[in-house]
């Protein structure tokens, strides 16, 4: 098999175990809490863009508009997310969302989460190995741009 037909199987592989095995943790905690899908993409998109409108959630998401409002009201009710006028539009009726600390801070906790179980499968590498991986990772990121994103002008 051809090195990146591997590479890509292997991220495969990685990735699968991955959504199985570690985020079951976040899934069971989000489902306790009673987050639907839609509200955690909504929490996951304003954890990293830190603030969007509604209009904005909806294309992004993918999801119809009144969804969007529906699963922010629900959020709302849980105290997750906040809104306030966006002073870079002339319309009045134009929000902000963001996250409130008690969701950044759920965020923060699954993230940790994450980090602890990962952190418990790559504890015994050795030392060309652990070196081995933070090269492949630092390769993953940089070719995927995950820290990219593209700024949106109707935020303040």
């Amino acid at each position: 098999m051809p090195a990146k037909d591997e590479s890509i199987h292997n991220l495969a592989h990685i990735f699968a175990y991955g959504y199985a095995h570690v985020f079951s943790e976040v899934t069971e905690s989000v489902r306790k809490m009673h987050i639907s899908k839609e509200q955690m993409a909504i929490i996951e998109y304003l954890h990293i863009y830190k603030e969007a409108t509604p209009t904005e959630l909806a294309a992004e998401l993918n999801v119809h508009k009144s969804s969007i409002a529906h699963a922010l009201r629900k959020l709302g009710l849980k105290k997750l997310v906040t809104s306030r006028i966006n002073k870079l539009t002339n319309d009045k009726r134009s929000k902000l969302i963001s996250l409130t600390p008690a969701a950044a801070e759920l965020v923060d906790d699954f993230i940790s989460n994450i980090h602890n179980v990962i952190g418990t499968h790559v504890r015994e590498l050795s030392a060309e190995d652990s070196k081995a991986l933070l090269e492949a990772t630092r390769t993953i990121i940089k070719t995927i741009n995950i820290d990219g994103g593209l700024p949106n002008e109707t935020r303040a």
